[in-house]
This record gives structure tokens, sequence and C-alpha cells, in this order.
């Protein structure tokens, strides 16, 4: 077995599995919801996964064996991608906490059961066929086939790497600005405050607290922030379910809420303007 054909089974792979998470949360969410992390319309952690299954799998004598390895394969798999891509760029791509039996979001039973379940599929149901379109082409075709895949696939890694890394570096700026207004500003505010009402200041920081302070300059920058963002940084933000960082979470947050609403109004208003 050539490793042309393993990594053209990974990228076919991906494909589909894409395919699935997209159309599974789509019809959850009534809406179209373009899934996985990278640009291209494919979600690696399937692609290996399924390889992983043909490879290791195949030698097993019964579906079993092949259920209970792939349900402890997909565990693996996915509470250490999740680990991975949660400390190298402080989101979070799928989050189990409100499944049954979950680890810290990561993994829970209900999935890995499914996967176990999948890890069969895929090896007596799909993979025959998957066999059959890569064996239809010779090793010589196979070779730049898979290379111009590799070629597409490391841009795409590396395009989405650059992005994310950036987005963290934007929250960081975002937030050490916010910060440096509100400690340079707040008592600022309150004095001219002070002053305009003429009340005394005890009174005014009562009835303007710190945290409301801080929620408007967090709006007011997060503005800001999103003005210089590129496509593919803002595609970023919307790919993720969640940030996990202490200090991003809540304003990643707030930036994917606010990126989804001007989207669904911006969609909302062409289809007015259509009618």
């Amino acid at each position: 077995m050539h490793f042309t054909t393993i990594f053209i089974w990974f990228v076919l792979y991906s494909i589909l599995g894409w395919i699935y998470e997209t159309i599974y949360c789509s019809v959850k969410t009534l809406k179209w919801d373009n899934r996985g992390m990278l640009i291209g319309p494919y979600c690696p952690i399937y692609g290996v996964g399924a390889v992983l299954d043909v490879l290791v799998c195949g030698g097993l004598p019964n579906y079993g064996a092949v259920f209970l390895t792939c349900m402890l394969g997909s565990a693996v798999l996915e509470y250490t991608t999740s680990y991975a891509t949660e400390k190298l760029f402080h989101a979070v791509w799928w989050d189990y906490s409100d499944l049954p039996l979950n680890i810290k979001g990561r993994i829970c039973l209900p999935c890995s059961l499914g996967f176990g379940a999948a890890g069969i599929i895929v090896l007596y149901g799909i993979h025959p066929y998957m066999s059959r379109i890569t064996d239809s082409l010779p090793l010589y075709w196979q070779e730049p086939v898979a290379l111009l895949l590799m070629a597409v696939f490391s841009t795409d890694c590396a395009l989405t790497a650059d992005s994310l890394i950036a987005l963290n570096v934007k929250l960081e700026t975002t937030l050490n600005a916010i910060d440096l207004q509100i400690s340079e500003k707040y008592d600022a505010f309150i004095e001219n405050t002070k002053q305009n009402l003429s009340e005394g200041l005890t009174t005014l920081k009562e009835k303007v607290s710190m945290e409301e302070f801080r929620e408007h300059r967090m709006m007011e920058e997060l503005k800001n922030t999103l003005s210089t963002m590129n496509w593919n940084q803002t595609r970023a933000l919307r790919s993720s379910v969640t940030f996990r960082h202490t200090k991003y979470n809540e304003l990643g947050n707030k930036m994917k809420q606010h990126v989804l609403l001007f989207r669904h109004k911006k969609s909302d208003g062409n289809m007015t303007s259509e009618n």
C-alpha cells in the first residue's frame, strides 16, 4: 500500500466528513452551517479517523472488535485534537458539555458509541468503493494527484493557522486597549459627569458601575477590531464553537455573536431588496 493512496483516502474521507458534519449541523439548526476550521470543504479529523480505521481494523476478526477499537480510538483522537487546538489557538470547534457522560466537553460516550458504529460502516460499507476508486488509478497518476491535494491542503492549513494566530493577537490587543482605557478614562468620565450633573462622586459611582463602563468600552473596541479583520480571520472566528481561554472567552464570544448577527441582518436585507 503506497503513501499516495493513503493520502488520497485521507482527503476523500475528510471531504465526506465535512459533508456529513455540515448536513447534520445545518439540519439541526435549520440553517446553513459550514463546518470545519479550514477554508476548504474537508474536516481532517474524519480523514485521520477513517484512515486509521482502515489500517488498524482491517485485520480484526469481527464487527465487535472493530466497534470497540473505533469507539476507543475516536475518543483518544477527539480528546487529543481538542486539547491541542485549544492550547494552540484558544478556540473550541466542538463542545459536548450539554451531552451526558462527557469529559470536559471534549468527548462523550454517546458520540464515541456513534463513531464506533461509523467505523464499521466505513470499513465494510464505504471503503470497498473507496478502494475501487484509487485502484482504478495507476500509481503514476495517483502521485501527481496526491501532490496537488497535498499542496492545496498544506496551503489551507498555513492560511488558517495564520488567521487564528492573528485573531488571538487582535483579541489580546483589544483586551489591552479596553483595560488601558478603563484605567485612564473611568475616573475622568466620572469626574466629568459629576461636574455636569453637580452630584457627588460616590453617588455617581453607584449609578455608573465599572461593569457598565467596561461593557461600553468593550463594544466600541469590538467594532473597531472587527473593522480591521479580513475575510479569513472572520471565517475562522465563525467556525469556532466558543473560546475557552480565560482572557479571550468573553470578548471572543461577543465578537462571534456580533459577526453572526451582522451576517444575519445582511442576509435579511438582501432578501428584502430582492422582494
